[in-house]
């Protein structure tokens, strides 16, 4: 989704500066052109800020529906073909279904009490988000606004900010700059360090791409300094990446 920087009202600078690189990675070289893309490090802080509920409502329509998007990207068939592979391979292995194979060597056992425990979280989840809408209803009423059809999925984020900022007094944005990139990693090696003894090197080897920053963990054994493995730190978000960024 290209927009101008008018279209970025209400969004952090961070955002902003992102959807501006997101930009001109994709060719829109523009002084006034900011990209939004599908993926969760964009769409997820824009449905979150953004004081424009038609682009709200844009971005949720097209991230809910990604899947749909491209008749080249149709992969209909070949999830149908995966699901056939794997009934035929939970066969081969002596279980009815796939669920059966894949539960057998886990803590669930059987299909029966995923299911169980999953319907047990569903239940609760729903009241405690009936509990959210009502909260968010209630700051929209109180702050005079009228939303055409109610507060809607994508405004739930938004609105949700909104009564975070309002009644904990808590601002996402304001809790960045305690967690950036550098104290994360010093803190997760710190306590992988207290736990399990590692100790970890920064190295200069080329990875797979220059954002990548390469790490040997080490662990004394027996008075001995010794290498355990490599560790690749692959932290940034880029076009092709998965989203999850494992």
């Amino acid at each position: 989704m290209v927009l101008s920087e008018n279209d970025m009202e209400g969004c952090p600078t961070d955002l902003v500066s992102a959807a501006r690189q997101a930009a001109l990675d994709r060719g829109h070289a523009g002084e006034d052109e900011y990209v939004i893309t599908l993926g969760r490090s964009l769409v997820e802080p824009f449905l979150t800020y953004s004081s424009r509920r038609d682009l709200r409502e844009k971005a949720f329509a097209a991230w809910t529906s990604r899947g749909e998007l491209s008749e080249e990207r149709d992969n209909l068939a070949i999830a149908t073909q995966i699901l056939k592979l794997r009934k035929r391979q939970a066969e081969l292995m002596g279980y009815g279904t796939f669920a059966e194979f894949q539960t057998a060597d886990t803590m669930a056992q059987n299909p029966d009490a995923v299911k169980k425990l999953l319907l047990n979280v569903w239940e609760r989840a729903k009241e405690s988000a009936k509990r959210e809408r009502s909260c968010l209803e209630e700051f929209v009423a109180e702050s005079g606004e009228t939303l055409d059809g109610g507060v809607m999925p994508f405004d739930w984020r938004y609105y949700a900010e909104k009564v975070r900022k309002a009644n904990y007094d808590f601002d996402e944005s304001e809790l960045k700059p305690y967690l950036s990139l550098d104290s994360v990693t010093n803190a997760i090696f710190d306590v992988s360090g207290k736990l399990f003894g590692l100790k970890y090197r920064k190295v200069d080897v080329q990875a797979y791409h220059p954002d990548v920053t390469v790490y040997e963990v080490r662990k004394e054994e027996g008075g001995e300094d010794r290498l355990v493995s490599l560790f690749l730190a692959d932290n940034y978000a880029r076009q092709f990446k998965s989203s999850g960024a494992w």
